[in-house]
């Protein structure tokens, strides 16, 4: 009687642990140019505390370029623009010079749209939400910057 007891204790608690398992997916996709956006899902089995989390990770080849979820590749492929989700840095990537270029002279703030130039590929506007700290209640302002990428 103790054994089945300890037994049916044991089955109990390796049911419990299982039903509380995470699911991790992991999914792989070509952007052309040599660039591929790798992203990594954990999905947590209702009822759990935890939220659902994704992370995007940018690769040109087998070179990591940026944890990101904001980015554009340029037409021909020779940048990327990007907004790096741990330092929340805005920075290009050439490819060429395998080089990462954080643009300083862009306002601190979030990556809302890029614009490549149709005619020069090196040419880039960058709008930036800017969240003014003086309210809570006020919109963010958009800040277009044009730059020149190396």
């Amino acid at each position: 009687m103790f054994t089945r007891a300890i037994f049916l204790t044991c089955l109990l608690l390796l049911l419990s642990v299982t039903t509380q398992a995470q699911v991790l997916t992991q999914t792989d996709q070509d952007l052309g140019y040599g660039f591929h956006l790798q992203e990594s899902k954990q999905i947590n089995v209702a009822g759990r505390w935890h939220s659902d989390k994704s992370f995007k990770f940018l690769y040109f080849g087998k070179r990591h370029v940026c944890q990101c979820t904001q980015f554009s590749i340029s037409p021909n492929g020779k940048f990327v623009v990007f907004q790096d989700s741990a330092n929340l840095n805005i920075a290009s990537f050439n490819p060429h010079k395998n080089t990462i270029t954080v643009l300083s002279k862009l306002p601190k703030g979030k990556l809302n749209e890029i614009a490549w130039d149709k005619k020069d590929d090196r040419k880039v506007e960058i709008s930036v939400n800017i969240q003014d700290k003086s309210g809570i209640d006020k919109q963010p302002e958009l800040v277009k910057t044009r730059l020149r990428l190396k």
